[in-house]
């Protein structure tokens, strides 16, 4: 968490992180100056609090943070552009130049940071080259590097924010559930009042407006994949294809409260009735997770987690990566991942490697799934669970788990 920044960067030998200056939204920048939303520099270092450096426009946003904000112009960057006037390089060392003296930064510096790569490439280069004498640039180790490590595990407002997006999410889907359930068939296909097709790109419209009225966004878009593309883990649907009774849908919502933590939940539905053998997959998944959150508790590696959801699989007769490297039917993902200001965040599920061992403070997803796109049908159920204080799995998400959408009427 958050308050482990420093032991992790005198770990790693780290005496100040840089996040650079970008538009985008930052999930760095999020976590280091308390969600404050601006798109100057944030500096840490080691030892001492964030302190943010914005333009003379985005002072009062800076100032959310409770942080120390400085204005560019407290480093003079007015005179150093009229000093140099074209030579952005030189602007750009010898400002860097008067931020790291001010603020007593030397040593190894680490860079993070979302938007341009050529930008940020440059910069770094720049930088590497006109500052020797105070500071080393240093790569942060991929998947492994500070933020990782912080983001592991949760503290109390993390788990707030979670809570909240949580709960608007999951009524969200609760919502498009029952909406979705207020329709007729017709000849096999789900229809409105006037007759028309309901279609996927319908609900995802539908959706949208709720999350939107719950104070929730959706950056990443959602997955609402009939048929074969429900055996597709990541087929997002296609907008135009109706909603037809019988043919199973992976639902995967995971919106944020707004430039903020995620919540990530699926559910998969069959509308008016599931086939036998899309049922049994159903069944074999959501014993998968019950087994695999009864197993989740302090101590417990990762992979082992995964390894058990593998070999209940194939117990049962279905394909895992475990036994089948690389297979494109059956379990072909792993269990889990964190969950937080990303959606995809330590900890990791291998199933190969002992990297990461649960611990309190976990907020991650369970979702076994199995997949079958040849045969027309996909599974996955998915929660995000907490490892709280007393070392037990609480499920964040609030949804039921039926399968079967039964309609108001129907005339198939």
């Amino acid at each position: 968490m958050k308050a482990d920044l420093d032991r992790l960067m005198e770990s790693q030998g780290i005496d100040a992180i840089v996040l650079l200056a970008a538009e985008n939204p930052d999930p760095y920048r999020a976590y280091l100056a308390n969600g404050a939303e601006f798109s100057g520099l944030t500096i840490k270092k080691r030892g001492d609090a964030p302190v943010l450096i914005a333009n003379g426009m985005e002072m009062d946003e800076a100032a959310k943070s409770g942080l120390k904000v400085y204005n560019n112009e407290d480093f003079g960057l007015s005179d150093l552009m009229r000093e140099y006037g074209r030579e952005q390089d030189l602007i750009q060392r010898a400002f860097f130049r008067r931020i790291f003296e001010k603020l007593g930064i030397n040593g190894k510096v680490t860079v993070y940071g979302v938007g341009d790569v050529n930008a940020a490439f440059r910069t770094i280069l720049n930088l590497s080259e006109g500052l020797t004498d105070i500071v080393e640039f240093v790569p942060a180790e991929v998947r492994n590097s500070i933020f990782d490590q912080a983001y592991e595990t949760k503290d109390e407002q993390e788990i707030r924010w979670l809570r909240e997006a949580a709960k608007g999410t999951s009524a969200a889907m609760r919502a498009a559930r029952d909406w979705i359930a207020s329709h007729r068939a017709q000849d096999g296909i789900v229809v409105q009042e006037d007759g028309s097709p309901l279609t996927i790109g319908d609900v995802k419209k539908y959706v949208r407006v709720r999350l939107f009225e719950l104070g929730l966004e959706d950056p990443k878009g959602m997955i609402f994949a009939q048929g074969r593309d429900s055996g597709m883990p990541h087929s997002t649907g296609a907008n135009s294809d109706p909603l037809r009774l019988g043919q199973t849908i992976v639902f995967d919502l995971y919106p944020r409260l707004q430039g903020s933590y995620f919540h990530d939940t699926t559910r998969t539905w069959a509308i008016g009735y599931a086939t036998p053998e899309a049922q049994a997959a159903y069944d074999a998944v959501m014993e998968a997770y019950r087994r695999s959150a009864a197993m989740c508790k302090p101590g417990l590696s990762t992979r082992a987690a995964q390894v058990m959801v593998c070999e209940y699989f194939e117990s049962l007769g279905y394909k895992t990566v475990l036994n089948s490297p690389g297979t494109q039917e059956g379990y072909v993902h792993s269990l889990a991942h964190g969950l937080g200001l990303n959606v995809h965040e330590a900890p990791y599920f291998p199933t190969f490697t002992d990297t990461h061992t649960m611990q309190v403070g976990n907020v991650f997803t369970l979702e076994p799934g199995l997949y079958y796109p040849e045969k027309g049908f996909g599974v996955r159920i998915e929660d995000t669970v907490y490892l709280n204080e007393q070392g037990e799995i609480e499920v964040l998400t609030d949804i039921p788990y039926d399968l079967v959408i039964e309609l108001k009427d129907s005339n198939s």
